[in-house]
């Protein structure tokens, strides 16, 4: 059987056909322009970072607090600390770049020894993060040098006794120690020899609101100084004060007075250390700020007395007013 198509007919079907696969090609993903991502009109901005920790400053020191006078082929260890703005301190001393002023009388290595090699003067600097600190030493002769053991020590508020070691390199080095802080008695701190030896100290009760900080330094003749460093937290709670600290009478004996302050005000406080020469005549007990007087006898010795205003708890150091009899 035979089909007769007129043209206009053929020419119809061709034209849907094309559309039709145009549609298949667009949605089988034909090469159609990419649709370009919309932008918000306020984008969010990303918050700022935060400032970085910085290092502000670089301390040169010596390791055991030794000496900075040393002999040709003496080792003398030294050590970097780097402070930094948030007030935190790091040992750098492995980090650090350190350098000699003379590296004839004396070189360094990177890890801060120094080793001495001819008499004179040298500034061993240490560089980390930009930021530099140094120390100055000197090279001589052989001689007397000292050691302490140890070479510090650290106390609550209550009276304390404690003893150094002093360590000499020659025998015949004769030593002795002294310190200018007022709350520390030195023993056998001019042993009167040479050589190795020890001292003692005693110290006082700290009866004031923040801690101190003192130094005993061991002086040797013909050589450099040791320094043993002390340092002495304040009481834990109640400080206790008196003023003066100290009266004297003649053989006849007397009557006497002194002030009794508290930090804070609303501490209790009793007081010991009674002897039949002495008699309180006000109160002997109380809270804060108060007067004590007292009638001292007569008497033909001399002594000294401590009388001892101190708190309930005994965690605390008493105020101590001395009674000095002269004849």
């Amino acid at each position: 059987m035979a089909f007769i198509v007129d043209r206009r007919s053929a020419v119809r079907v061709l034209l849907v056909l094309a559309v039709s696969v145009a549609g298949l090609a667009t949605a089988c993903g034909g090469n159609a322009p990419p649709t370009q991502p919309t932008t918000p009109s306020n984008p969010t901005p990303s918050p700022a970072p935060s400032p970085g920790v910085t290092v502000t400053s670089v301390q040169v020191g010596t390791a055991g607090n030794a000496a900075t006078t040393v002999a040709p082929g003496d080792k003398l260890q030294l050590f970097a600390q780097a402070s930094s703005s948030d007030g935190s301190v790091a040992d750098v001393t492995n980090l650090a770049v350190w350098q000699s002023s003379n590296p004839v009388v004396a070189t360094v290595s990177p890890t801060g020894l120094v080793t001495a090699a001819a008499e004179g003067a040298v500034d061993i600097n240490a560089t980390y993060q930009s930021k530099s600190g140094s120390l100055h030493a000197e090279v001589g002769k052989p001689g007397c040098r000292v050691t302490l053991s140890p070479t510090s020590l650290a106390f609550g508020a209550l009276s304390v006794n404690a003893n150094v070691t002093v360590t000499t390199t020659v025998s015949d080095c004769r030593w002795k120690a002294t310190t200018n802080a007022s709350w520390l008695t030195l023993f056998n701190a001019d042993p009167g020899r040479s050589g190795d030896g020890s001292f003692a100290y005693n110290v006082k009760g700290n009866n004031n609101t923040d801690a101190r900080e003192a130094d005993i330094v061991v002086s040797i003749a013909g050589g450099p100084s040791a320094v043993h460093h002390i340092r002495q937290e304040r009481p834990v709670s109640c400080v206790y004060k008196v003023a003066p600290e100290k009266l004297t009478f003649g053989a006849a004996g007397g009557s006497g007075a002194f002030n009794v302050t508290t930090v804070p005000g609303d501490c209790q406080w009793t007081i010991s250390n009674f002897i039949s020469d002495l008699r309180i005549t006000s109160a002997s007990s109380g809270t804060g700020a108060a007067t004590v007087t007292y009638v001292v006898s007569a008497n033909p010795g001399a002594f000294d007395h401590e009388v001892r205003v101190a708190g309930l708890s005994g965690v605390n150091p008493p105020g101590i007013h001395t009674v000095s009899i002269s004849r």
